[in-house]
């Protein structure tokens, strides 16, 4: 398997946090950072979540199980919430792994913005998020059947790592 080192770079594009941007329908929603007065809404987005335990099992299901899955990521990384009309309608996160420099790149997006570009979009932010942050790589893991996601990931300029594309969870990591 090549090193993060060794793969390709994708140009950096610079984007303001909070970014204020329109889906493919012309409709505005913004990324910004995760504030603390933000937990409430976020559990709710949690709670409200469709289909349940979608992602690897997540989000869990369930407001108690939520709160505690929170409760141990909030804490960790960088989070940034996507609004629109003033609700949460999606939430990404840059965690840190056991390999130095490299964050693990989770997204969830209600189904009401799912198909639209958000999720692109919201991708490009959080590189550029975890670019300002020095991180010199992001890593994610997804289900093979999650072809909209795939393409996201890779138009966002996410790769497939060798030897995982038929495999239960195919990896995917950028070089930054």
């Amino acid at each position: 398997m090549p090193a993060l080192a060794d793969a390709p770079r994708v140009p950096a594009v610079v984007f303001p946090i909070p970014a204020h941007l329109l889906d493919k329908e012309g409709r505005m929603f913004t990324v910004r950072a995760l504030a603390p007065a933000d937990r409430p809404a976020l559990e709710q987005f949690y709670d409200n979540f469709d289909p349940k335990r979608a992602a690897q099992g997540l989000p869990p299901m369930g407001l108690a199980r939520i709160q505690r899955w929170l409760d141990g990521v909030l804490p960790n990384g960088s989070h940034l919430v996507v609004e629109r009309d003033g609700a949460i309608v999606g939430h990404a996160m840059l965690l840190p792994t056991e390999r130095p420099g490299v964050n693990e790149y989770a997204i969830f997006l209600a189904q009401e913005v799912r198909g639209q570009g958000v999720g692109t979009q919201v991708n490009r932010v959080s590189v550029e998020l975890a670019r300002t942050l020095d991180l010199r790589g992001l890593w994610l893991s997804v289900e093979p059947l999650n072809r909209p996601a795939l393409r996201s990931y890779e138009k966002a300029g996410f790769r497939f790592v060798p030897g995982t594309i038929y495999s239960p969870e195919i990896e995917m990591e950028m070089a930054l």
